[in-house]
């Protein structure tokens, strides 16, 4: 890459100043002339028919407006669309903004009032007649599996809604030749991102033009924008996306309800409608994560060389099938994380069960996959009697390999993986860890420390889905498109409007740096539009604050409008100059001739003539300074759409980090305390080192949290007992270690800039990290850590049932 000015350097944040002087501009700060004030009446109750509904005391109650029961949804909607997630099921399950027969889970919508004021709509909500018939409840995954089991859905007759099967390679063959075959049973529980705020949307429906408009959080317009129009039969729809308090996957899916109920009231009132969740309504109804169950075996060599993977899946999706195979689709795009193994299957079933549905979190799958091969790698080396560190160094894909082809079809654009794994061993000064563990265990002390690696996808393609659902008749599309539009003012300033919304990730920051460096101006002088709006905004399918589509999608899509939009600079400075464009230089907002200091024409002077003064515009000049471009990943030929094979690039970059983890284990509680946490990451060419460091600061605190005791409870009642973020477990910031990052970057040849992907980042990997350090502490013990989270509890109860080190790992020799 060139030399820049301003990529790769820590500039001064433009988000900031707004956001910490209180100026940032949220959906609950948006007042509409006649505002009302919705409400959303939840199910008490895990599972139950539903035999009535009345809401007519509560539309008598002062200040009421309007109401919305499940026979209105019924009658005045269409059900979702089934999406990528749910292609597989055997029949289609009409979805709905509500419950519409039954209830699934507790906090399930099922009515709606909009009032004057939301203490009016909170006192009527109470006067919403609803009658119950319960029934049985199918708390847990294992139960639902039964065939005896009530099903939810009853279209299925089975809970196990969706079984699919992927294998690349020749698994039979691998485990035929085998040495030995490890196998091991893992599971991550449910939690969430917790974002500071919550799920929250503004409907305004103008009747004399048919057009609705909705202010919302979401981070993916088109998910809104569809479900309005498949749910309300409009064809004029408006999605506005303002100022968002953070998603990490929360506002993806399940938010589409609230939008659809809140337009509802919107259309009955005839009035705009404000609904803010509060933090308990998001707790138990706004999406967890997957709780996963794995079944695994490795065929290894007796270096602990993988030579093939064997993978069961159990999948509890909660009480709906809209994200059925979310968790599981996923995995395709870290199936074989950094390792070079060639043959692999995995097995998947999803189980709906009585609790709240799963949704996209942080990293949506990849952390499973990564605390699979972390877990069984470190079960290898301890099998093998081998070094976990060159049990995994032997398996890496080496730098010499690049661009690397996974079985299943991604193709790895750069790294160096036995570099990240040396120099976090360097930081963290492993060897005298070791000598000091050996010290600390003579001490009774009980220290530990995991050494872990992963890759982090980034570039959604649309057609990924395919590879499990090849019959599905709707397709998502492939790849993805986004763009971004440039325009330059009259008085010589930048405005850019980019495709897709920001969730805190310093998009306009990061934006104005790439723009700047192309066209020679401050990144002062550039101002990004904000907020998201679906009727201005150059958005195509890839716009989402999610997926690690900014990096791949926006950036190219910027640095492809600031390109053209140079040589359009160019081209008029040149006839203004009478110089040749190619001579041309731009430095801080003019165009300089060669060898002359004077003789420059300034942006503002551009601007002018372009806007206003034909005369001075060169024959076939398109009057106006403005460009807009739509990228598309340039290098997707292969594999972009699953055949036969199934193989698809599921993900277009692949950035990797490796961590380390040092812990120390209280043998008298089992609370664990992280002493150090290093990070070595490879993303490319950093644009901002302080915004990405940011990223990987906010999602190692996030994985080390899940890691250790965050987390989501349930009765065998199908009732949440997490429901405030004191139950909850969330670390405080006196809990989360200090994260230490360093840089090891290596260019992708298959981006703009060479950038990769870093906004779920640590996440990925960092759950792993701890379970392998803990392990590593209890070692003395005989404990194996195969279940997350961490907890005290569970760390406890693991201490006491070690019993001297008579727990054992299941080793199946090869025939």
């Amino acid at each position: 890459m060139a030399e820049t000015k301003y990529v790769g350097k820590t500039t001064r944040s433009k988000e900031a100043p707004r956001h910490v002087s209180g100026r940032g501009n949220f959906v609950d700060d948006l007042v509409l002339r006649g505002m009302l004030h919705a409400v959303i009446l939840r199910s008490p109750h895990a599972h139950a028919r539903i035999v009535s509904v009345d809401a007519e005391p509560a539309l008598k109650h002062p200040g009421v407006v309007a109401a919305v029961t499940p026979a209105d949804v019924l009658s005045m909607t269409r059900p979702f669309k089934p999406g990528r997630y749910a292609a597989g099921l055997r029949k289609p399950i009409a979805e709905y903004a509500t419950a519409i027969d039954k209830v699934r889970y507790v906090g399930e919508p099922v009515a709606a009032v909009a009032a004057r004021d939301r203490g009016s709509a909170e006192d009527a909500l109470e006067l919403i007649s609803v009658e119950y018939e319960p029934l049985p409840v199918v708390a847990d995954p294992a139960e639902a599996m039964r065939p005896t089991s009530t099903p939810l859905f009853d279209e299925l007759g089975s809970n196990v809604a969706w079984k699919g099967v992927l294998a690349y390679g020749n698994v039979e063959t691998a485990f035929a030749v085998a040495d030995q075959i490890v196998t091991e049973r893992l599971k991550i529980h449910r939690y969430s991102s917790t974002p500071l705020e919550p799920l929250a949307c503004i409907a305004s429906f103008d009747a004399p033009s048919n057009k609705l408009t909705v202010w919302v959080n979401a981070q993916v317009p088109e998910n809104i924008y569809d479900a309005l129009r498949e749910a309300l039969g409009l064809e004029d729809v408006r999605v506005i996306i303002p100022d968002i308090g953070g998603g990490f996957g929360q506002k993806i899916y399940l938010i589409r309800k609230y939008v659809v109920i809140t337009s509802l009231l919107a259309l009955r009132s005839g009035r705009p409608v404000k609904w803010i969740e509060d933090r308990s309504e998001h707790m138990m109804a706004a999406g967890h994560s997957c709780e996963q169950e794995f079944e695994v075996e490795a065929a290894v060599k007796r270096d602990g060389t993988v030579l093939g993977l064997k993978v069961k899946e159990v999948d509890d999706v909660g009480g709906s099938t809209a994200t059925l195979t979310i968790h599981f689709t996923n995995k395709l795009n870290n199936l074989t994380n950094t390792y070079k193994v060639q043959n692999i299957s995995m097995e998947g079933h999803a189980v709906v069960t009585n609790r709240c549905p799963v949704i996209p979190n942080r990293g949506i799958g990849k952390p499973g996959m990564c605390f699979i091969w972390e877990r069984i790698m470190d079960r290898i080396a301890e099998t093998l009697n081998l070094s976990p560190i060159e049990v995994r160094r032997v398996n890496l894909v080496l730098p010499e390999q690049f661009p690397y082809t996974t079985p299943n079809g991604n193709v790895y654009d750069s790294g160096d993986y036995p570099a990240l794994l040396d120099q976090v061993l360097k930081k963290v000064d492993y060897e005298k860890f070791r000598e000091e563990q050996r010290q600390a265990r003579d001490d009774g002390r009980l220290l530990g420390i995991g050494v872990v690696i992963g890759v982090e996808p980034g570039g959604r393609n649309a057609a990924r889905d395919l590879a499990i659902f090849p019959e599905m008749k709707e397709t998502p599309g492939s790849g993805g498109v986004n763009g971004a539009t440039i325009k330059l003012e009259k008085n010589g300033t930048l405005a850019l409007f980019l495709g897709s919304p920001n969730c805190g990730q310093s998009h306009e920051t990061t934006t104005a740096q790439v723009v700047a460096d192309i066209l020679g101006i401050a990144p002062e002088q550039i101002s990004t539009s904000t907020p998201f709006d679906s009727d201005l905004a150059p958005w195509g399918v890839a716009a989402a604050n999610s997926g690690n589509n900014f990096h791949l999608y926006d950036i190219g899509a910027v640095h492809g409008a600031a390109t053209r939009l140079r040589e359009k600079i160019l081209v008029l400075a040149g006839h203004v100059l009478n110089v040749n464009p190619a001579e041309l230089t731009i430095e801080e907002g003019a165009v300089h001739a060669p060898g002359s200091p004077i003789k420059k024409v300034t942006f503002a002077e551009l601007g002018k003539i372009a806007y206003g003064n034909q005369a001075l515009m060169p024959q076939g000049f398109e009057a106006g300074l403005q460009t807009t471009f739509y990228y598309t990943f340039p290098h997707a030929d292969t594999n972009l759409v699953p055949g036969a094979d199934r193989k698809v690039r599921a993900q277009f970059t692949f950035s990797a980090a490796a961590h380390a983890a040092v812990v120390e284990v209280d043998r008298a509680t089992g609370k664990v305390h992280v002493l150090r946490y290093c990070i070595v990451s490879d993303n490319g060419t950093v644009i901002n080192p302080q915004v990405v460091e940011g990223q990987a600061y906010g999602s190692a605190a996030h994985g080390i949290s899940v890691a250790l005791g965050e987390g989501f409870i349930y009765n065998s009642d199908g009732q949440l007992l997490t429901l405030t973020l004191t139950d909850y477990g969330k670390s405080s910031t006196i809990e989360t270690p200090k994260i230490e990052v360093e840089h090891h970057p290596v260019p992708s040849p298959f981006t703009a800039l060479g950038q990769k992907a870093a906004g779920e980042g640590a996440a990925i990997p960092s759950p792993a990290a701890i379970a392998s350090a803990v392990e590593d502490a209890l070692r003395p013990l005989g404990v194996r850590v195969r279940e997350l989270p961490l907890s005290p509890e569970a760390v406890w109860q693991l201490i006491e049932k070690s019993q001297g080190g008579n727990s054992k790992f299941e080793i199946r020799n090869s025939k």
